[in-house]
């Protein structure tokens, strides 16, 4: 998938910055987080292709330029900081969901170890709070506060989304909660963090928030979409219906099983039984489709990024900023 302009530029100010940064780590981490970033293969040779999109440390870059700063050398802590606490969640997530694919190569667990997986993920949550510490601004200890309460409020989430794996009745509340609280979280972050660095006032802060919010919700929804209905190509090699062959309570099958049909019983069944075969998944994706989970999924997501832009009106912002925040919302609508 082709990156937006956005992203394009913003990777020759991020790339290096995350780079040298996560090069503090020590050689047994940095092995394993440099071949997660995919800057390295699995023997550490270095490998070319650029695997993050880095949407979160441009969307930090953006809120600074959107607080009337220069997204300069000044806002770099910040991306870096996101991203680190992005990638933090993707090495946990991997090792608790047993996850083996991720950006179109094994997962990190599966190559070096859950042990060391576990540790370098904890380790880049460290490093980023020391980036923030280390900023030159004046805000840097509000920055710090507002990193770890998302880090408490995405673990929160990952625990309720654990709870529910496998479970018969979710209800679109808790499914849309989870996701607020795991997903969403980190996207409001990373769209705050640059702004507060630059001591924003506070009805910029509340509106990146809300946009923040907003396209965490439509990014998530799209990613449920993709885990049932996704080629390997869109999903990091993961096949098609694989959250469901994992009994994943994502949103889609929030929305069918909220129908109260026969196809949502013949769902809940599913949901029951431990290691579906592929054609037990397949039949489960079309009951999913049939109880209108993948239609209404599409609205959430499109409803969310009309939400994410509305919020912006009020800001006056450059038409570059703008344009830039408004490319990185598209990448949340289900026909992306």
């Amino acid at each position: 998938m082709k990156l937006p302009p956005v992203l394009e530029n913003a990777h020759a100010q991020i790339v290096p910055a995350l780079r040298s940064a996560f090069g503090a780590l020590s050689p047994e981490l940095r092995a394993v987080v440099d071949y997660h970033m995919g800057w390295r293969d699995a023997k550490g040779r270095p490998v070319e292709k650029q695997s993050s999109k880095g949407v979160r440390p441009t969307l930090a870059l953006l809120a600074t330029a959107a607080a009337g700063h220069a997204p300069d050398a000044s806002a770099v802590p910040g991306a870096v900081a996101v991203e680190a606490l992005h990638n933090c969640a993707f090495l946990l997530d991997d090792v608790m969901d047993g996850d083996r694919h991720r950006r179109q190569r094994e997962t990190a667990w599966v190559v070096f170890g859950k042990g060391m997986s576990t540790l370098a993920g904890t380790a880049l949550f460290v490093l980023g709070n020391a980036t923030l510490l280390r900023s030159d601004s004046p805000h840097r200890h509000e920055a710090v506060g507002l990193y770890d309460d998302t880090f408490a409020t995405m673990l929160a989430g990952q625990a309720l989304d654990l709870e529910m794996e496998g479970a018969s009745e979710v209800s679109v509340e808790r499914c849309v909660r989870m996701t607020e609280w795991k997903t969403a979280s980190l996207m409001r972050c990373a769209v705050t963090m640059g702004a507060v660095l630059a001591g924003a006032p506070a009805q910029v802060l509340e509106q990146l928030r809300v946009y923040g919010e907003s396209l965490g919700v439509a990014f998530q929804a799209r990613d449920d979409l993709l885990g049932i209905w996704g080629a390997p190509h869109e999903t990091g090699g993961r096949p098609p219906g694989f959250d469901l062959k994992a009994r994943k309570a994502t949103l889609p099958v929030a929305f069918a099983l909220e129908e109260r049909s026969a196809a949502a019983d013949q769902l809940r069944e599913f949901l029951l039984r431990p290691g579906p075969g592929d054609a037990e998944v397949a039949r489960a994706t079309e009951l999913v489709e049939k109880g209108g989970g993948r239609e209404r999924t599409a609205e959430l997501a499109s409803s969310k990024v009309t939400a994410a832009l509305t919020a912006l009106d009020s800001l006056d912002l450059a038409e570059d900023i703008r344009r830039g925040f408004a490319e990185i919302a598209a990448m949340g609508r289900p026909d992306h």
